[in-house]
């Protein structure tokens, strides 16, 4: 068996026991629709920063993957955008579709994953962790959010001023987390700057515990989206989907990665977190500024699903991996 497949499979296995649970929930009046919003704001707006605000040694020789995968997300983006130009689709469909093409679940599943088939303390893991962290995380808290609201925006008939706009985005806690914990990140963990050790000891625990929480947080978040979604739009939907991100991204990163004699190691690493399932972060922002979010869940659990199929596969298949 191919060792990537039981770690992803069992962690698939809980992300759907906890939407399970949750519409169960539901069901029995525990949640209700009004509670979404609640745990939409809890992820975005108090677990998001959290998770951002985390060192990371970006080391010298990661920079070209990191580059590498900045540029395929970048290239998906558009295609996915393109794609739903193509089929006219509407601007909440659009907006969801654009940031579930190019965004994976680096964070609930890649580091587990990565942990598991290589162990904690791997060179694998923390590369990962700098390739989810600056590839992916870099253009989701800047072009995914500001795709999110935009087409959130657009759905709503909304007249969007520039200003006001970028004004509302750049003052978001993500987008301050996020690049406040960037720079710490580089000037404590990259320079050495005097104070990272006390830095470390103060942080790390609180950010350990929220962390953990997070992935509870995104998937009760997921359970209460799910609602039923017409059958040929979901079908639609999740082709475009599952063709972009699971097929077209991870592509488009070994063909940079081959391209730029990356070292194998490296092109491994950032193949898989290339070809995991959609985001479920991703999924939860969509809602959070407007865009389709019943649609998402249902999406990221079919791309999780398809996934255990997806990356073994090009594992397999793909020489030198």
């Amino acid at each position: 068996m191919n060792p990537i497949v039981y770690p992803l499979g069992s962690f698939i296995l809980m992300f759907l026991l906890i939407i399970l649970i949750v519409q169960l929930l539901k069901r029995r009046g525990v949640f209700n629709d009004s509670h979404q919003q609640v745990f939409d704001r809890l992820v975005t707006e108090f677990a998001l920063p959290a998770i951002v605000l985390t060192t990371t040694t970006i080391r010298a020789e990661w920079i070209l993957p990191v580059f590498i995968v900045i540029g395929a997300v970048l290239v998906t983006m558009l295609v996915a955008w393109g794609a739903c130009r193509i089929f006219k689709l509407t601007p909440a469909v659009t907006g969801t579709i654009v940031i579930l093409s190019a965004f994976g679940s680096t964070y609930t599943v890649g580091g587990p994953v990565l942990g598991a088939v290589f162990g904690l303390q791997s060179q694998e893991v923390a590369l990962g962790q700098v390739i989810g962290s600056v590839g992916f995380a870099l253009p989701f808290f800047t072009l995914g959010i500001l795709a999110a609201r935009y087409f959130g925006l657009a759905e709503k008939g909304e007249k969007i001023s520039l200003p006001l706009f970028l004004k509302s985005i750049f003052s978001s806690p993500i987008f301050l987390a996020f690049w406040l914990g960037l720079i710490v990140s580089i000037l404590f963990s990259t320079f050495h700057l005097p104070g990272a050790d006390i830095y470390t000891d103060i942080f790390t625990d609180f950010f350990v515990v929220i962390q953990h929480a997070v992935n509870l947080l995104v998937w009760i978040a997921i359970g209460l989206l799910l609602r039923p979604v017409r059958l040929r739009l979901l079908v639609t939907v999740l082709a475009l989907v599952s063709a972009i991100h699971l097929l077209i991204l991870p592509a488009l990163v070994f063909a940079g990665g081959a391209a730029a004699g990356l070292p194998v190691m490296q092109q491994s690493v950032a193949f898989i977190m290339a070809a995991l399932p959609s985001g479920a972060i991703a999924a939860v922002v969509a809602d959070r500024y407007g865009c389709d979010g019943k649609l998402a869940s249902a999406i990221v659990i079919c791309t999780y699903l398809l996934s255990l199929v997806t990356l073994p596969l090009f594992l397999m298949l793909v020489p030198g991996l």
